[in-house]
């Protein structure tokens, strides 16, 4: 239940219904059997909890479904740097100072653990962005 997704991620029902309709977060899968019940599994809760950390650093939905290739096509961990990599950049001409140490201390070391080749799931970025608090 989606109660049950929120209470685990501490993510609102209201924001995990957006990040559906964005598509974001795949719909939950019905259970068989004759109630027909969503259920969420522990994927829906690793992609919400890399949505929610990926804002908290401050990258915009649009560029967090690009790290998660919802435009088509194979995303690698060459991507997803290159994503992180523009982003960092972007903070670094816009915010404060302290938004900047904020930010270079959470994604510089996952930028520089980043191999730049694989899949976009062996990301250091992904998977640190991806685990549960």
């Amino acid at each position: 239940m989606i109660a049950g997704l929120a209470k685990k991620s501490g993510v609102d029902v209201e924001s995990i219904l957006t990040y559906q309709r964005l598509g974001l977060l795949p719909k939950p899968r019905r259970r068989q059997g004759n109630s027909g019940d969503v259920a969420y599994h522990r994927e829906h809760l690793e992609r919400l909890t890399f949505i929610w950390r990926a804002q908290k650093l401050g990258f915009s939905l649009d560029a967090i479904g690009e790290m998660l290739g919802l435009a088509g096509g194979l995303t690698t961990c060459a991507d997803v740097y290159r994503i992180a990599k523009r982003h960092l950049a972007e903070v670094r001409a816009r915010a404060r100072p302290d938004e900047i140490r904020r930010l270079e201390s959470a994604l510089v070391p996952l930028l520089d653990a980043s191999p730049r080749s694989g899949l976009a799931n062996d990301s250091p970025i992904i998977v640190m962005l991806s685990r549960s608090p």
